[in-house]
């Protein structure tokens, strides 16, 4: 999403006279610390699937955004004000989408709520949650999955607040600390592992298969790492031309993949197929004529290598899980600068959650003033009606003391509730003492 998108969001919030209620913030978060990529890759839900999610989702929320990687399929959601629904319709709803096992989704999903879900947002905007600590291209991410719930219609003012705040947290900690400083990335860490399992990369040849975000990463980096040959593979054959014009390598139109894939040393998968675009009819016919290894890593979700390939001989198979053990360039350094982050981070979910709290407020501060403002009126007529003899100004200045007694009254009682660390606990007493019915 571009700055000037942004800004005309945060311009409509800005022009809101009065905020609807707000519930409470609930993660549902899918991700590589506990679900293995065969489940990752059922909840890799393409645009118009992820869209259904949302939308279906409706039911229990009043405002959706999910983010998807290769790495996570996390959802965020305000649920409906005083709703006591659980999260058990959600993970069967999310299932169901994914036509994944419940039981399973249950023992691999995290659930958060308000403060914890918000500081894990930000720490997967700056990076700390990621596989390979510090990597940028979640940022992006990270502001695609609002852009597309923004356009959806399935987000709103908390939710959209809430990912500007992570976008500007993950900013800054990129400004102000060495969190990404260095080569750190999947795509280098696919490199690195090549390095690592076949040696020296000048006589090798190299087949990158698709060229998103991800797959002009991985193709640069191996050419930046003295590839011998370097052959570029996409269902667009202009988009691999201009890739392999760049790099100095090769341009494969799609239906000769498999030949590629036969003459290479190195075979990189990176594409958005949700189905295998390499398969053992690919290599095997190549058995007992190679000499040597052929190392193939792919990075993507959904796989897109069939897991048989790997039981093939001469074949080392790597799935994007196997790569988190790869350390690249300058992590140490990186793993010194996460306490600084980590401030950072405190800050941020501090000012969120003041700004959250007092726009949950909002509703039973208006409706006190409207109160007061009532009792104020009704009583003002009433003096008024004895006081006619007094001229027009003096009775002004009877309804401005009336007016400055009230907001004086209730200015120090909600300034200090808008403060409070429990402002339902605090809004419910207030309900309470001035008898305000809280349909809310």
């Amino acid at each position: 999403m571009t700055s000037m998108t942004y800004a005309r969001i945060e311009d409509q919030h800005q022009s809101t006279s009065a905020p609807e209620s707000t519930g409470r913030v609930l993660l549902f978060s899918v991700s590589h610390h506990r679900a293995p990529v065969e489940l990752r890759e059922k909840l890799a839900f393409d645009h118009e699937r992820r869209s259904a999610l949302l939308q279906d989702l409706r039911q229990f929320a009043t405002q959706t955004v999910s983010i998807a990687t290769c790495n996570r399929t996390e959802v965020y959601l305000v649920l409906e004000p005083g709703t006591d629904q659980g999260t058990d319709a959600i993970t069967q709803t999310i299932a169901r989408h994914a036509n994944a096992d419940r039981s399973e989704l249950e023992t691999a999903s995290r659930v958060e709520t308000d403060e914890n879900a918000v500081r894990h947002l930000f720490r997967v905007a700056c990076g700390l949650d990621s596989a390979i600590l510090g990597e940028p291209q979640i940022l992006g991410q990270v502001r695609d999955a609002m852009m597309e719930a923004h356009d959806e219609g399935t987000s709103g003012p908390v939710l959209e607040r809430l990912f500007q705040r992570a976008l500007a947290t993950g900013k800054r900690a990129r400004a102000r600390t060495g969190i990404s400083r260095g080569a750190g990335s999947i795509s280098h860490a696919a490199v690195r592992l090549a390095r690592e399992t076949v040696g020296d990369l000048s006589d090798k040849r190299a087949v990158t298969v698709g060229l998103g975000e991800m797959g002009c990463l991985v193709a640069r980096n191996l050419y930046a790492h003295g590839v011998g040959r370097i052959d570029v593979c996409n269902r667009t054959l202009e988009r691999a031309r201009q890739i392999a014009g760049d790099i100095g390598g090769r341009a494969v139109p799609w239906d000769e993949l498999p030949e590629a894939v036969y003459n290479a040393d190195i075979v990189i998968t990176a594409t958005g197929a949700d189905s295998y675009v390499i398969t053992t009819d690919h290599l095997s016919s190549s058995n007992g004529q190679r000499h040597g290894t052929r190392l193939i890593i792919d990075i993507s979700v959904p796989r897109n290598v069939d897991p048989r390939v790997g039981e093939l001989p001469n074949v080392q198979l790597y799935s994007i899980d196997q790569l988190q053990s790869v350390r690249t360039q300058g992590m140490q350094e990186r793993e010194r600068e996460i306490p600084r982050v980590e401030a950072i981070i405190q800050d941020e979910v501090a000012e969120y959650m003041h700004w959250l709290r007092s726009r949950q407020l909002a509703p039973i501060i208006q409706d006190l003033y409207a109160q007061a403002s009532s009792i104020q009126q009704h009583e003002l007529d009433k003096a008024l009606r004895r006081l006619g003899h007094l001229p027009e100004r003096d009775q002004e200045v009877v309804r401005a003391l009336a007016h400055g007694i009230v907001q004086k009254l209730l200015h120090t009682p909600v300034t200090q509730l808008k403060e409070t660390d429990e402002p339902e606990e605090h809004a419910d007493v207030i309900g309470t003492l001035f008898q305000i019915d809280r349909d809310y």
